[in-house]
C-alpha cells in the first residue's frame, strides 16, 4: 500500500508540473497584450517558454522514472507510461514552437511504442519527421518509427525506414539499419534482399553484434 501511494504521488507529480505550465503560458499571453508586442519582446518570450517546455520535459522524464523505480507490477508501469504520454501530448500541443518539441515528440512516440500503442508511436514519430526534418534525431526517429511499424507487420514501410537511415552516410546507427531492414526483408520472404542487408552491416562493422546476428542469419537462410 505503502508504494503504492508512492506511485500515485508520482504520477501526479506531472499532472501539477502541467497545471503550472498552464498559468505560465497564461502570463505569457497577458503581458503580451500588455506590452503590444515589439520583436525584443517576443524573442525573450519565446526564449522563456522554450526553457519552461525543457523544464517540464526534465520533470516528467524524472517523475516517469521514479515511478518506474517504484511500481512493483504492470498495472503500474502502464498507468506512469499513461500518465507520462498524456504530459508530452499536453506540451505538444501547447509549444508547437518551442526548441523542445521535437524531443516531446520523440519521447511521446517512445511511451506510447513502450504502451503498445503502436497507432498513435507512428502518428507522433511521423510528426516529428513532418515538422523536424532536418533535426540531428531524425535518423533515431526513422528508426523507431520502423520498429512501431514491424510491430503491426508492416514490414515494406518498416524496410523504408531502416533503407533511409542506410543511405544515410557514415553514421552509428547504418550497420544496425541494414540489421534491421535485413531482419524484415526475410519476413517478407526476399531472401536477396535480406543478404545484401545482413552483407553489409557486416561490411559496415565487423565487430559490432549488428555484425554477429547478422552473420547467424545468413548461415540460417544461405
Amino acid at each position: 500500500m505503502v508504494e503504492r501511494e508512492k506511485m500515485k504521488e508520482a504520477t501526479l507529480n506531472v499532472l501539477k508540473t502541467l497545471n503550472k505550465y498552464k498559468v505560465y503560458m497564461g502570463i505569457g499571453v497577458g503581458i503580451a497584450i500588455a506590452a503590444g508586442g515589439g520583436t525584443a519582446f517576443f524573442i525573450t518570450e519565446k526564449a522563456r517558454k522554450s526553457e519552461v517546455v525543457w523544464q517540464n520535459l526534465w520533470k516528467i522524464n524524472k517523475d516517469l522514472a521514479m515511478a518506474a523505480q517504484q511500481g512493483k507490477g504492470e498495472k503500474d508501469r502502464t498507468t506512469a507510461l499513461n500518465t507520462a504520454a498524456d504530459a508530452y501530448k499536453y506540451l505538444r500541443d501547447n509549444t508547437s514552437s518551442s526548441s523542445a518539441t521535437p524531443w516531446v515528440l520523440l519521447q511521446m512516440g517512445d511511451a506510447y511504442y513502450n504502451l503498445k500503442n503502436y497507432d498513435e508511436a507512428i502518428r507522433a514519430y511521423s510528426d516529428f519527421l513532418e515538422k523536424h526534418s532536418g533535426h540531428p534525431l531524425v535518423l533515431i526517429v526513422k528508426q523507431s518509427l520502423g520498429y512501431a511499424y514491424e510491430e503491426k507487420g508492416l514490414f515494406p514501410e518498416a524496410v523504408k525506414q531502416y533503407e533511409d537511415i542506410t543511405v544515410a552516410g557514415n553514421n552509428f546507427l547504418v550497420a544496425q539499419g541494414n540489421w534491421d531492414a535485413g531482419r524484415c526483408y526475410e519476413k517478407l520472404g526476399q531472401i536477396s534482399d535480406a543478404i545484401r542487408s545482413y552483407s553489409k552491416a557486416i561490411e559496415l562493422s565487423p565487430n559490432s553484434n549488428w555484425a554477429t546476428l547478422a552473420q547467424y542469419r545468413l548461415s540460417a537462410i544461405r
